[in-house]
Formats: structure tokens, sequence, C-alpha cells
């Protein structure tokens, strides 16, 4: 298995004596990668699924099946609970190991499953998180996957209140990753739930879809090497830090600290940070020191721990020095997608003109380190949402920049 790494850069390591200087500061963590896996994590998840009237007929069914689906992937190591929920929360099944018994209870189960009413989506996913909660137990990793196609519209209804629990949640060890199917439901909603939970967002255009993005989340979830993963970084004095990326995050008393969730083999985060740093008062230089620290696979501790170094230097040797344009350019295009995250939310909200200078104001930043073609489609986005956007060009766009700006494939 190869190790647990961190790694740290910035854009130019030295700054200025006399005023405060803006550096970018890239942070990337590797998972420990196996080469052949032998065995896996046991999974102790929640399913819960959304059974309102607007997920009748095709969508339904599709959800049926992939939940199905995890049913058979699951084995007796593993444990699953089954809540739907429409205007109400309906509890099909507290978490059981999935022996070949339940495993046939569970699929009767869901083939009973029928449309409803109106969408309590706080309410089956609280009672989801409930059910994990308590079957919880070291060496397991524990989630609810929540899955919606409309808007919270019954229980709790709002999205920082629920982005609240959702980040509460994670720190008990329950983590949470979202579904959004189709063109009805909040996708700044279930990102923030997601974020703010430790999990994964996903898009789902197509209900045929569903089965294989379930997979997916599946796939990675047993493929954990690395979990409960937190990238804490000290910074030095009167240093302000700007964490991009929606990632769920703490400043306190000069010590950043950032949860990543859980990292797959293999799986790479890269965090960007901008940093303004004081002007020289009694030394000649600044530290940053970093450490990472997460769960391996039988519960060991893995941390690594690097630090960076800025030196206060003339106008004229900085001037005579080279940023690291490939840092800048990585940057510019989390920090143009951070922008137009931005501007959708105001498009969505029918504050169209102000969506339009929220993201040229975004592409001036960061103009002189994306590429043209990047800059010509910010621009025809923008003015797209001068005009307003149709549903499904609001969620792919939504979705295309939630993996920009975390940079996930």
């Amino acid at each position: 298995m190869s190790s647990f790494s961190l790694s740290a850069q910035v854009d130019l390591d030295l700054i200025q004596k006399d005023m405060p200087a803006q550096r970018i500061l890239e942070v990337v963590v590797d998972a420990p990668q196996v080469q052949k896996k032998t065995d896996r994590p046991g999974l102790n998840l929640a399913l819960a699924l959304d059974r309102s009237g607007s997920m009748s007929g095709e969508k339904l069914e599709f959800v049926k099946k992939a939940a199905g689906h995890v049913v058979n992937l699951l084995t007796e190591k593993d444990r699953l609970a089954l809540v739907t929920y429409d205007n109400e929360v309906q509890s099909l099944s507290p978490s059981v190991a999935v022996t070949e018994a339940a495993r046939a209870e569970l699929h009767q189960l869901l083939r009973r499953v029928e449309p409803g009413g109106m969408t309590n989506l706080s309410g089956g996913w609280l009672q989801s998180c409930q059910f994990a909660a308590s079957a919880a137990a070291p060496g397991l990793v524990n989630r609810s996957l929540l899955l919606t196609d409309g808007l919270a519209n019954v229980g709790i209804t709002d999205m920082e209140e629920l982005g609240m629990h959702a980040r509460q949640l994670h720190n008990r060890g329950i983590a949470t990753s979202t579904f959004g199917v189709g063109q009805g439901y909040n996708e700044h909603l279930l990102e923030l739930m997601a974020n703010q939970g430790g999990g994964n967002f996903y898009y789902i255009a197509d209900p045929q879809e569903i089965p294989r993005i379930f997979a997916r989340e599946l796939g990675e979830l047993t493929a954990i090497t690395a979990r409960a993963v937190e990238l804490e970084i000290e910074l030095p004095p009167h240093t302000d830090a700007k964490l991009l990326g929606g990632w769920k995050q703490e400043l306190d008393k000069g010590r950043l600290t950032v949860w990543l969730g859980d990292m797959a083999s293999g799986q790479r985060r890269e965090i960007y940070i901008q940093l303004l740093t004081p002007p020289e008062i009694d030394q000649p230089s600044l530290e940053i020191r970093l450490a990472v620290h997460a769960r391996g696979e039988n519960e060991e501790v893995l941390e690594e721990k690097t630090h960076l170094t800025l030196r206060y230097a003339s106008p004229d040797e900085i001037q005579a020095a080279k940023q690291d344009e490939l840092i800048l350019h990585r940057f510019s295009e989390v920090q143009i997608a951070e922008a137009a995250n931005e501007a959708l939310k105001l498009e969505r909200k029918g504050e169209r003109e102000r969506a339009r200078q929220v993201l040229y104001q975004g592409l001036a930043a960061a103009a002189p380190h994306i590429t043209a073609e990047q800059m010509v489609d910010y621009q025809q986005l923008a003015e797209r949402m001068q005009r307003g956007l149709e549903e499904n060009e609001r969620k792919k766009q939504h979705y295309w920049n939630y993996q920009n700006r975390q940079r996930r494939s």
C-alpha cells in the first residue's frame, strides 16, 4: 500500500516588507492506494428515499432499482437501514446486518414503496441518520444517502439550519451524501448538506442514471483507505486566510481546520487558500505549519506534516522573482467556479443583472491565468444569466462548478 501524503506550495515564497501581500496556498492530500483490494471496510448505510408525488412513475422505479442494487452488493459485514418520506416519514427498516434473510426482507419492503404527497426531506434524512448512529461501531463507514427530486417543503426547510444539522452529524461520525434527481430540487441545499456532512453531492439528470450513480457512490465507499480526514493549517500571527471550495471549515485562534471527509484508495483532494500576510514586524519570515490526520482501514492513526516559509523581500527582489503559473492557473479555475456558484445563487433568486456583475467581477480577477476558451465560456454564461437560465442548464452549470470548485474528476 502506498503512503498517506501531504504536500503544500505557494505561488511565490517571497512577501512584501512594508505592506500586506496576497499569496495562493495549494495543499494536496493523497489517500493511501492499495494495489490489490483483498478486504474492505464494513459499511453502515442508511437510505433516505423521496417517495413524494413528484417521484411517481419512472423516477420511483429507478430509485427502487438502485436501492435494490445496494442491497445486493452488501454482505453480512455491512448494515443497512431503509427510510422513505413524503410529507410523513416511513421507517421501513432499522439498521440490520445484511444477511440473506435480511436481504430478502429488504427487497420485499422496497417493492411495496408507492408515491405519496409532499416532501419532508429533513424528517426522512434525520431518521436515516438516527438509524446509522444507532448502529455505528469502530471500523464501520457510517453514511446516510439522501435522494430527492423536490424542494424541502415540510419539516425543516431552512437551508442554513439543514447545513448546521449536517455539520453536527458529521462531527458525531455520520456523513451525508446527497442525490438530486431531475429539475425540481434545490441544488445549493443538497451541495451544502454534502459539504457540511463530509460526503458527496450528485446531480442525476435522467432517472435511468440513478442505479449507476448509486453504484459509483458505493464503489467509493468500499474503497476507503483514509477516514475522517482533517487538514490543520497553523497560520502566522495577523495572517488572514480565505478557503475556496465550500469545504467544511473552522478558524480558531490562527488554526484553520478543513474537514475533507473519507477518501478512497488513491483519491486526491486539492485545497486552495488565499493568504493575506502582514507587513514585516520583527522577524525575517513567516512559517506556515500543516498537518493532516485520518484513520486507516484498521483504525490506525494516519498523519503527515509539512511546512512552508514565506520570506520578506525587497520590492525589486519580488519583482524579479517568478510566480508559479501552474498554481495560479489551477487556483484561478477554482476561483472563477466559486464566482459562478455565487452568481448562480443570485440568478436562481431572480437577481439576474447582479448575477452577471458578480460573474464578470470573478472573470476580471481570474482572467490573467485562465485560457481564452474558459474566458469565452464564462462570458457567455454571464450573458445567459442576465436573460435567465432554464432549470436544466441551471442544474448542469451548478454541478459543473461544484466539481471544479473541489477539483473533483
